[in-house]
C-alpha cells in the first residue's frame, strides 16, 4: 500500500492532474456543444400533439393533496384532447387517492412503496400493461410539476423519436432560481448541441414523453434513484433515439428554495450518480463501442457533476499548480497544467454566463449557494443510501 503522506511531489501533482482529466474533457464536450447549439433550432416536424392518444402517469409518494395543482393543470391542457390521466401512487395514500377521485382521475398504487420512482415506473408497465396497449405517447410529470396551457395541441412528435423531453420552465427563488437558470443552458446550450451533432438529449425526470414500446423497454431495467440520467444512457446505449420538445410546449417545475430541501433533493442525485456508473456499466461500454465519442463524453460527465463542486476544485487546483510552480519546485510543467485548469474554468464560466444571460456577479452568487448546498447533500448522502429521502412540498 502507497502511503500516501510520503509520496514525493512529483506524484502528487500526477494524481491532481489524472483527477482533473474527466473535467477537464467534459468542459471541453461543453464548448463543442455550445458551438455546435448556436443558431440551432431543433427540427420538430412530424406527428401533431392533437392527434396523439396520451397516457399522462404521474408518480407519487406520500405527496397528498399537494397533488392537486399537478392533476388541474394537466387536465386544462387536456380539454379537447386524446388524453387519459393516471396517478401511480408508490404505496398507499389516501389523501392523495381523495384528492385524485374529487378530480375523476384514476390511480392505481403500488404496495410496497420504493425503492425508487424508477421502480414504480417498471412495476407499472408490467401490471398495468393495458394502460400502454391504448395510447401513443406516454408522459410521466414529477408532482409539482405544470404543463403549459396548449401542451398537448404544442408537442408535435419528431419522425424517429423514441423519447421526447419537454422544455423545463423553472420556478423559485434562493437556490431554486440558481437551479432553474443551470437547468435552462443546460437544454438549451448542451441538449440542443447535442441534438444537432446527433446525440441523445438529457431526459430530465419530468416533461419526459415515451413512445410505448420505449417506455416498456427501459423502465424495467431503471435500477438507481436518478432515472433520468439512467434512461438516457440506456435509451442511447441501445441505440434509440431521444430529442427536445418544442419550444411552446413547456412543463413549468418549482425547485425547492430552501437550501436544506435542496440538499436532501440533491444528496439522492450524489447517491444515484455514483450508482448509474456501478451499476450500469455494461450499458456504458455498449454506449462507447456504439458512438465512442458520446460515450466517453456521458461517462466524463459522470465524474464530473455537479458543475459547481468540480469549479470550485478547479479553481483550488489552479492556485495550489500556481504556487508549485512559482515558488513549490513544479516549474514549468506546474505552470502549464494551472494554464489548462484556468482556461477550462474560463470556459465553462463564460458559456454559463452567456447561456443563462445573467451577470459575473450573479454567477458568482449562484455559484455559492449551489456549492452550499451540494456541501451539505453530501453531508446527507448516508442517509439518502440506506434510506428513503423526500423533499417537503408547500
Amino acid at each position: 500500500m502507497i502511503d500516501l503522506i510520503r509520496c514525493p511531489p512529483e506524484m502528487w501533482r500526477l494524481l491532481a492532474f489524472a483527477v482533473s482529466l474527466p473535467w477537464l474533457f467534459d468542459a471541453g464536450v461543453r464548448r463543442i456543444l455550445a458551438w455546435a447549439a448556436r443558431g440551432r433550432q431543433p427540427d420538430n416536424d412530424g406527428v401533431p400533439g392533437a392527434e396523439l392518444r396520451w397516457l399522462v402517469v404521474i408518480p407519487a409518494r406520500a405527496e397528498g393533496r399537494a397533488v392537486i395543482p399537478t392533476l388541474a393543470s394537466v387536465i386544462e391542457a387536456a380539454r379537447g384532447q386524446h388524453v387519459r390521466i393516471v396517478l401511480l401512487l408508490d404505496g398507499g395514500d389516501q389523501e392523495a387517492e381523495q384528492a385524485a377521485k374529487e378530480l375523476s382521475i384514476s390511480t392505481v398504487s403500488k404496495e410496497p412503496a420504493g425503492p425508487t420512482k424508477g421502480a414504480a415506473l417498471g412495476w407499472l408497465t408490467q401490471n398495468h400493461s393495458d394502460l400502454l396497449d391504448e395510447t401513443d405517447a406516454v408522459l410521466i410529470l414529477d408532482v409539482g410539476s405544470r404543463l403549459s396551457p396548449s401542451f398537448f395541441a404544442d408537442l408535435a412528435w419528431p419522425r424517429g423519436a423514441d423519447v421526447v423531453q419537454a422544455r423545463l420552465h423553472g420556478m423559485g427563488a434562493g437556490v431554486g432560481q440558481a437551479a432553474s437558470l443551470s437547468e435552462t443552458a443546460a437544454q438549451e446550450w448542451q441538449d440542443r448541441g447535442r441534438q444537432a451533432v446527433g446525440w441523445s438529449v438529457q431526459l430530465r425526470g419530468t416533461g419526459t414523453a415515451y413512445t410505448p414500446a420505449a417506455l416498456r423497454a427501459l423502465a424495467p431495467n431503471l435500477r438507481t434513484s436518478i432515472e433520468d440520467t439512467e434512461a438516457t444512457l440506456l435509451l442511447a446505449a441501445g441505440g434509440g433515439r431521444s430529442v427536445l420538445g418544442a419550444e411552446h410546449a413547456w412543463v413549468e417545475d418549482v425547485k425547492p428554495e430552501r437550501i436544506a430541501d435542496a440538499a436532501s433533493q440533491r444528496s439522492r442525485w450524489l447517491v444515484g450518480q455514483v450508482a448509474v456508473v456501478l451499476r450500469q456499466p455494461g450499458a456504458l461500454l455498449r454506449l462507447t463501442a456504439r458512438k465512442p465519442f458520446e460515450g466517453i463524453a456521458f461517462t466524463a460527465g459522470l465524474l464530473s457533476r455537479p458543475l459547481s463542486v468540480t469549479a470550485f476544485l478547479r479553481l483550488v487546483l489552479v492556485m495550489a499548480f500556481a504556487l508549485d510552480g512559482l515558488i513549490g519546485g513544479g516549474g514549468t510543467l506546474a505552470l502549464a497544467v494551472c494554464g489548462v485548469l484556468l482556461v477550462s474554468l474560463i470556459s465553462d464560466l463564460t458559456v454559463l454566463r452567456h447561456a443563462t444571460g445573467t451577470t459575473w456577479a450573479r454567477l458568482a452568487k449562484d455559484g455559492v449557494r449551489m456549492l452550499l448546498t451540494w456541501g451539505i447533500a453530501l453531508l446527507m448522502m448516508p442517509r439518502a443510501l440506506f434510506g428513503w429521502v423526500r423533499t417537503p412540498r408547500d
